[in-house]
């Protein structure tokens, strides 16, 4: 992180994921010249997706579906000036 805060020459806005270790290490790097926020996704079964089939699979031929974002929110940590 400091590394990155070494190399700008302005202020950014920077969203990280929900870790917070992130949240630490961008104030120490940063100080109070930067935007930042959090985004926090919530994850669950992926839709179900209707398709057309020439013949009906059974349950047990079917893949299984990935996890799919079920929701995601942005939350602001801290605007610092």
């Amino acid at each position: 992180m400091r590394d990155l805060a070494d190399r700008l020459a302005s202020r950014i806005q920077l969203t990280s994921d929900g870790h917070k270790v992130y949240l630490d290490a961008v104030e120490r790097a940063f100080g109070d010249d930067i935007d930042y926020a959090m985004l926090g996704e919530t994850y669950g079964a992926a839709p179900e997706v209707r398709s057309v089939a020439i013949a009906p699979l059974s349950a047990s031929a079917r893949p299984s579906a990935p996890s799919a974002a079920t929701q995601i929110a942005k939350h602001r940590q801290h605007v610092l000036r």
